[in-house]
């Protein structure tokens, strides 16, 4: 699939001159039926959400995909990118956010999320007895960089796609001054358990949600 992409965003960006910020220059849509937005920069991203506008018409909205900030990252997860996700949300319209139908056929492919050699992907979930809904992820790093802190912004989907909440959270956290605690190259590490509040259980047995990887603290 990586070669795929590249080859259309070779076409697209010969085709037009380079800004200095990154726009949209083509859309292709996949084998498996999912749509992918291709930038100039090199990025590509996968189209999840639509916006209800007032008018009951629906506008595409896409959203970054994380492990594209490079070619070299893409390249990387692109043995993964059939398995695995690199698009995760960004801010939206004051409107009503949903998943798009391709989006929730293939949710699978939204619970994992990249940046900067590091790989975040959910493993399981579970319910307190105060109704608040736990989550667990898996992280896995390829990175020289020794991270003691990663930032990760989860979006919660109903099973009938709209969004429920957004909320940003620290997926890991080093213990200061103990250098074991530090996510290094090579390590999968498992993050604690993460309770989001509001979320009716009744409402997310599909487990639709979305991954962004935010802000990452390293030590050399």
């Amino acid at each position: 699939m990586y070669k795929t992409l590249m080859a259309y965003a070779c076409i697209a960006l010969f085709s037009l001159s380079i800004p200095a910020f990154a726009d949209e220059v083509a859309r292709v849509t996949l084998e498996n039926g999912a749509t992918v937005k291709l930038n100039d920069d090199f990025t590509w991203e996968y189209v999840i959400l639509e916006s209800q506008v007032q008018d009951s018409t629906a506008t595409a909205v896409t959203l970054p995909a994380t492990v594209a900030a490079t070619s070299a990252v893409v390249a990387t997860d692109a043995s993964t990118a059939a398995n695995t996700a690199p698009a995760v949300p960004t801010t939206l319209p004051a409107n009503t956010d949903n998943l798009t139908s391709s989006a929730i056929a293939q949710a699978a492919l939204l619970k994992s999320t990249g940046k900067s050699g590091v790989k975040v992907s959910f493993l399981n979930e579970q319910w307190d007895d105060d109704g608040r809904l736990g989550l667990t992820f898996e992280l896995s790093s390829n990175s020289s960089e020794h991270y003691v802190m990663i930032e990760l912004e989860i979006s919660l989907f109903a099973d009938s796609g709209a969004l429920i909440k957004r909320e940003t959270v620290k997926v890991w956290q080093a213990v200061f001054r103990m250098p074991d605690s530090y996510l290094r190259k090579g390590q999968t590490r498992e993050s604690p358990v993460l309770w989001i509040e509001d979320i009716d259980k009744a409402q997310w047995t599909k487990q639709l949600m979305s991954l962004k990887m935010k802000e990452m603290d390293s030590r050399m």
